[in-house]
């Protein structure tokens, strides 16, 4: 039997859960606030924003199974550090803008608090992983990273070495859902993501300078809208 076919029994046998599927979309303001690394540098994905597209399957008297991808991107700093004369001496930049992508797919329960037909609100948390890209734009000292075989330097179009890594993500969060009863129903949320980073090797670096992106954490505070709507 197609899943399909397993999928329109099992509503039918449950009635309820048919009725207690929802899909939202949202928009959240991110800020993630730096990681000492040393008593002289920091690192932090900074300010930014977010794009959240929640699914969820009641389980019955206000329990959900919360799925959640979303995707942010915003401003900040982190530090790489690189070796020369034939890795005799370390060099390190911090000050360098970087540009961080974070993709992530989280699954868990969220609970409703009451059942007030007005307002209600509710809590929840999530584990899952994310896909995180630092993109840099590297200047003075930090220029020697440019790798001139990858194409002109000098060029608008070159691409600064960067790192792409998976990483395990959890998620907790509290909000409130506005006229809950309704077919479409407005979201306020406010989140704290948590995920830690290894250090990773820059991808399109020269390869003899052995540079990496040190590690550091995403600790990222979120609130935003969205729009959720009974399917």
């Amino acid at each position: 039997m197609i899943p399909g076919a397993w999928l329109s029994l099992l509503l039918a046998a449950h009635p309820a859960l048919a009725a207690d599927l929802a899909l939202g979309l949202g928009a959240d303001f991110v800020s993630d606030p730096s990681d000492r690394v040393e008593p002289l540098s920091d690192s932090r994905a900074g300010l930014g924003g977010q794009l959240r597209v929640p699914f969820r399957v009641g389980l019955g008297h206000g329990a959900w199974l919360r799925a959640s991808l979303h995707s942010s991107l915003s401003r900040g700093q982190d530090r790489v550090e690189w070796t020369q004369s034939g890795g005799t001496a370390t060099f390190y930049s911090d000050d360098h803008l970087t540009l961080v992508n974070s993709t992530a797919l989280m699954v868990g329960p969220q609970v409703d608090i009451g059942h007030s037909d007005t307002v209600r609100p509710y809590l929840g948390g999530q584990l899952g992983a994310a896909l995180v890209t630092d993109w840099h734009s590297f200047h003075g000292d930090a220029a020697v990273l440019l790798d001139p075989s990858q194409g002109d330097v000098t060029s608008g179009a070159y691409l600064d070495p960067f790192t792409r890594q998976l990483a395990p993500m959890v998620d907790v969060f509290a909000g409130a859902r506005f006229l809950p009863s309704s077919p479409v129903a407005i979201e306020v949320e406010a989140g704290y993501t948590l995920s830690f980073l290894d250090q990773a090797a820059l991808k399109k670096s020269r390869p003899e300078l052995d540079a990496v992106r040190m590690a550091y954490g995403l600790n990222a505070i979120r609130v935003g809208l969205a729009a959720v709507f009974s399917l």
